[in-house]
């Protein structure tokens, strides 16, 4: 599945990602967690560092947004179904 991944406040996310804010992401799986676990095998720890929290849950200080509609709320991300083409948006919360 090929999706889009939009980074805003990230600082370290945006280093593991070799400086890309806006990324074009292909992964095997469907889920958010399948995502995160690719580019954490792409990218190094730094990506994990970066976004997860000690439960390996999406820290609940990011907000993510699908589509620029959809907002996923801490503790059910992380096993949302994505679609292919998906906007995903990550960025601090404020």
């Amino acid at each position: 599945m090929k999706i889009h991944l939009k980074i805003e406040g990230l600082p370290h996310l945006y280093k593991a990602l070799h400086k890309k804010k806006d990324l074009d992401f292909e992964f095997p799986g469907e889920t958010l967690r399948d995502l995160v676990n690719a580019l954490i095998k792409k990218y190094g720890p730094g990506v994990n560092r970066a976004i997860l929290d000690r439960k390996g849950e999406i820290d609940m200080e990011l907000r993510v947004v699908i589509n620029f509609s959809r907002y996923l709320s801490y503790g059910e991300r992380m096993d949302v179904a994505l679609s292919e083409g998906d906007l995903l948006h990550l960025m601090t919360v404020g």
